[in-house]
C-alpha cells in the first residue's frame, strides 16, 4: 500500500474512533449507515413517485370536500386550501391556479368523485408503509393485504387532513384584525404552535407505521427529529425552491412547478425516512458502527456471491 493510502486509512480510523465515542455522533453514522443498508434512497425515490401522482387528487380532493361543505367562496375554505398550500413553499400559489374544485353537480356525483379521488391518492401511503416495513425488517408475510393497507392509508390521510385544518385555525388567528398589535408573539406563537402540530402529526404517523410491538417512547427520537425537522424545512422552503426553480422557472414555465414539486416531496420522503431509521437504531441499539463497517445482510450477500464465483470457477 502506498504512503498516502497509508495516511488516508489512518485518518479514517482516527475519525472513526472520535466518532464513537460520543453517543450522537455514533447514532448519527448508525442511521447514516442504516439509511445506506436499506436503501434509502430508492425507497425515497419510489415515495416521492406515487407522491407526485397522488398530491392533485388530494389537492383536488381538500378543494371540493371545502367547497361543497363549507362554499366555494367562504373565507374557511381560503384557509384551509391556503394551509394545504403551504406546505409547498413558493410552488403552493402555481398549484393553487391549476387546482379546481368538483363541487358542482348532484351529490352522487360529488361522492362518486371523492371516491375516485381517495382511491387516487392512497398510493403515497402505501408506498410510505411498505418502506417502514422493509426498514423495521419485517417478515414477507407481515405485509398488509389491501384492506389494512386501505385502512391504514386512510388513518395517515387523515393524520394529513387534521393537520391542515389545525394550520388554517392558526394561520386565522395570528392574521386576526384584532390581535394586530401583537404581530411579533403571534408570529412567534404561531411557529411554535405549527412545530407543535408537525410534532403530534409525525408521532401519529409513525404510530401507524411502527409495528405494534414498538413502545410509544421508542418513536419519539424519530418525532423530535421529523417534526423539527420539517418545521425548519417550512420555514427555509421558500428559499430553497426559489434557488432550485430559478433557471428552470424561465426555461420550462409550467413544468417548473412539476420540477419543484418533486424537489420537494423528496426532501419531506428523506426526513420522513430518517426518523424512522432514528427509531430503529434506538430501539435496537444497533450502534456505534464503523465507517467501513458494512451490515449482516450486506455481508451475507458478499459471501454467497464469492462462493457462487468459486463454484462457477470449479
Amino acid at each position: 500500500m502506498s504512503a498516502i493510502g497509508e495516511v488516508i486509512n489512518r485518518t479514517i480510523d482516527g475519525l472513526d474512533a472520535t466518532l464513537k465515542r460520543f453517543r450522537t455522533t455514533a447514532v448519527a453514522v448508525a442511521v447514516i449507515k442504516r439509511y445506506g443498508d436499506d436503501r434509502g434512497s430508492r425507497e425515497s425515490a419510489l415515495i416521492t413517485f406515487y407522491g407526485t401522482l397522488s398530491v392533485f387528487p388530494l389537492l383536488l380532493l381538500l378543494t371540493t370536500l371545502a367547497s361543497k361543505i363549507l362554499g366555494a367562496h367562504s373565507e374557511a375554505t381560503d384557509r384551509i386550501i391556503n394551509s394545504a398550500l403551504e406546505q409547498f413553499p413558493v410552488i403552493g400559489t402555481r398549484l393553487r391556479d391549476n387546482i379546481h374544485a368538483l363541487a358542482q353537480g348532484s351529490w352522487p356525483a360529488f361522492a362518486g368523485s371523492c371516491v375516485f379521488l381517495l382511491w387516487g391518492s392512497l398510493g403515497i401511503t402505501s408506498s410510505l408503509q411498505m418502506a417502514s416495513l422493509k426498514m423495521w425488517r419485517r417478515p414477507r408475510f407481515e405485509e398488509p393485504n389491501l384492506l389494512i393497507r386501505s385502512w391504514r392509508g386512510l388513518r395517515l390521510l387523515g393524520v394529513l387532513a387534521a393537520t391542515v385544518v389545525l394550520g388554517s385555525v392558526v394561520t386565522g388567528i395570528s392574521a386576526s384584525g384584532y390581535l394586530r398589535h401583537y404581530s411579533v408573539l403571534l408570529s412567534w406563537g404561531a411557529l411554535f404552535t405549527g412545530a407543535a402540530i408537525n410534532l403530534g402529526a409525525y408521532f401519529l404517523a409513525l404510530r401507524i407505521l411502527a409495528p405494534r410491538e414498538i413502545g410509544n417512547r421508542s418513536l419519539l427520537p424519530g418525532t423530535i427529529l421529523g417534526g423539527i425537522g420539517w418545521t425548519a424545512l417550512q420555514q427555509t422552503g421558500g428559499y430553497l425552491l426559489s434557488h432550485q426553480l430559478h433557471r428552470t422557472s424561465e426555461i420550462y414555465g409550467f413544468f417548473a412547478i412539476v420540477i419543484g414539486l418533486i424537489f420537494w416531496l423528496n426532501v419531506g420522503a428523506q426526513v420522513f425516512l430518517y426518523s424512522t431509521e432514528l427509531n430503529i437504531v434506538l430501539a435496537e441499539h444497533s450502534w456505534p458502527r464503523g465507517l467501513r463497517e458494512v451490515s449482516a445482510e450486506v455481508a451475507a450477500e458478499i459471501e454467497a456471491a464469492q462462493e457462487a464465483g468459486a463454484v462457477a470457477e470449479n
